[in-house]
């Protein structure tokens, strides 16, 4: 189990014990959010025409580590979640 899916389950849990409106508004926006995420799926990094490394689902381009002299590539995009199947 992922830690989003770990939050995910959290927050269901929570959402249905709360009394106060506010809270279980909150608690409802987080589980919708996390679902979200979750519908996402999986994506790759992928270079582009000018081989620029992007996100094969939103486009983002990772950032460059100039100390390392190559792209940060993370096991989910920063930008829109989805699961990077390949980090390169």
């Amino acid at each position: 189990m992922t830690d989003r899916q770990k939050a995910l389950e959290w927050f269901r849990e929570r959402r249905t014990s709360v009394t106060m409106s506010g809270a279980k508004a909150m608690y409802n926006e987080a589980v919708k959010a996390l679902e979200e995420l979750e519908s996402r799926g999986e994506g790759k990094w992928e270079n582009d025409e000018h081989d620029m490394p992007r996100c094969s689902h939103c486009g983002y381009m990772p950032e460059y580590n100039r100390f390392l002299d190559d792209y940060y590539y993370s096991d989910y995009c920063p930008n829109c979640g989805a699961k990077m199947e390949d980090t390169t």
